[in-house]
């Protein structure tokens, strides 16, 4: 007699087992004493559960079911001129950063900025504290759990650590909203400028403004490092446990006030129909960054792309050069950022008619802290290209094709798309070169491979190539192009002069 089929259950599924006949035909009941422990790990609802949150923090696609891993990393093993890039200058936020030494604002230069917002502005503490505790399991899940580095051991330690990880959100929040309180150019209305004028001479906020004055620059920056985060919840919560603060705007507004004199400027603001109607969720300062400095609608990338790059070879990978570009009868053109748009979007176009082509690229200015925000906005875009698109990618990928020699970066100066006071051009070739190898491997939208087309058709014209060709060999500067219409001035308009003269005595001899 055939033996009987056992149905199993996990939840979701039906299982159809066979019970092995050498066994005595045991059904696995729980009690039996054959029971098989591979089949009760297969039916065990834990073990199912654990297994597919692993597969989905493994398919980046299926994170918006809410099982994705943290938003906040720990240091990863870099090589040197990268780990730079994620050096904390002035304070350590979140558990990650908490072993670096000799920080201008340690774990006990916090306390005064909580004690602050108690004087000036009401916050309850215990309250505070308490709503953390709540939402505590939600917190700690923004904090990516694996990884390795030299915060691990200390970062692990303080995110098991009920007290210590409450203790850590508590002065890391009341640090983030004093400094945007400090340094935002949104600041702060009503009762809350009386407060400030008030506090203006306390002894106490003089010696915190003055410190953070000191290290504004560095905070800031610090501010924009992917491992040096806390959820930006965390200090929502702290602004709604503070009674006594009266914002102008919204708290995401405060805090993207500090880094209105940061490039690349805004391309969107707090003020967005999507942030208005709560449709906008940022998990930490770096987010929302990203989120201000990139275009809408553009350059995002979806579950299901509708066309992926073809690329074969590395080479194949970067844009033409600025030079080659311009062999094409490429014209560069500067762009103004527009609300819409900001300084990360570039645009290509010709018309079919004409041999020329137009790449429109906004201004880059290049300053010494630029390397580090780009670098941080690339790494961010890498872990989340799916949810936040990947504009910083694709802009770096085209800046590092343009700029692949010292007469590129000059070229680009002169049309006013590079802007650097402080770098050589050879500097400046360094640069693109060395953030570009973080783009090495990643997932670029749809817009990157359509300006990519565009340019090899382009290219491809013989029109094109003899215009460009013609225009570098014949006019290799605009002032030639001067010194020509000059010369052609002062040949042909004295003869046309003399000509009219001529003309002129004729009529008014035989009239």
């Amino acid at each position: 007699m055939d033996a009987p089929i056992v149905m199993a259950g996990n939840h979701h599924h039906l299982i159809d087992i066979a019970p092995d006949t050498s066994m005595g035909g045991a059904v696995p009941d729980g009690g039996g004493g054959n029971e098989k422990k591979w089949l009760r790990k297969l039916t065990s609802a834990t073990v199912n559960t654990a297994v597919l949150r692993d597969l989905i923090s493994r398919t980046p696609m299926l994170w918006y079911l809410g099982e994705r891993p943290g938003t906040i990393f720990r240091p990863r093993a870099r090589r040197e001129p990268v780990a730079a890039l994620h050096a904390v200058r002035a304070v350590a936020i979140g558990p990650f950063r908490r072993g670096d030494r000799g920080l201008p604002f340690p774990d006990d230069a916090k306390l005064p900025f909580m004690r602050y917002l108690q004087d000036q502005c009401g916050l309850d503490v215990d309250g505070y504290v308490a709503a953390l505790s709540l939402e505590r399991g939600r917190l700690r899940d923004e904090f990516a759990a694996g990884g390795d580095g030299d915060g691990g051991d200390t970062g692990a330690a303080l995110l098991d650590d009920e007290d210590r990880f409450l203790e850590m959100l508590l002065l890391d929040s009341c640090f983030l909203l004093v400094v945007s309180m400090m340094l935002s150019k949104a600041g702060t209305g009503g009762d809350a400028d009386s407060v400030a004028r008030a506090a203006s001479i306390n002894r106490d906020y003089f010696i915190l403004h003055m410190a953070v004055a000191q290290h504004a620059d560095d905070i800031k920056l610090d501010m924009l490092v992917l491992e040096n985060q806390v959820p930006f919840a965390a200090v929502k919560l702290l602004a709604a446990s503070c009674p006594g603060l009266r914002l102008r705007h919204s708290v995401e507004e405060l805090v993207l006030g500090c880094f209105d004199d940061i490039c690349p400027k805004r391309a969107r603001r707090d003020g967005d129909p999507a942030v208005a109607a709560g449709a906008e969720f940022f998990h930490h300062v770096l987010h929302l960054f990203h989120w201000s400095r990139v275009p809408k609608d553009k350059y995002c990338v979806l579950s299901t792309t509708r066309k992926l790059l073809k690329i074969k070879k590395e080479s194949e990978r970067l844009f033409p050069c600025a030079m080659e570009l311009r062999r094409s009868a490429v014209w560069f053109r500067q762009a103004a950022p527009s609300p819409s748009s900001g300084e990360l979007d570039m645009r290509f176009w010709r018309h079919t008619a004409s041999p020329v082509a137009v790449m429109s690229v906004p201004c880059l200015h290049v300053h010494e802290y630029t390397a580090a925000v780009l670098h941080n906005l690339v790494a961010f875009e890498k872990h989340f290209y799916w949810a936040h698109g990947a504009c910083v990618t694709v802009h770096v990928a085209r800046m590092e094709g343009l700029v692949r020699c010292p007469q590129d970066a000059a070229m680009l100066r002169r049309r006013g798309v590079l802007a650097s006071t402080r770098r050589t051009d050879g500097e400046l070739v360094a640069l693109f070169r060395e953030l570009g190898e973080e783009t090495v491997g990643a997932r670029l939208p749809d817009e990157y491979g359509e300006m990519l087309e565009a340019v090899a058709r382009h290219r491809g014209r013989r029109v094109s190539c003899w215009c460009g060709g013609f225009v570098l060999h014949f006019f290799p500067s605009p002032w030639v192009a001067v010194s020509l219409a000059a010369a052609a001035a002062l040949i042909f308009v004295p003869s046309m002069l003399q000509t009219v003269y001529t003309m002129l005595g004729y009529f008014k001899s035989t009239s």
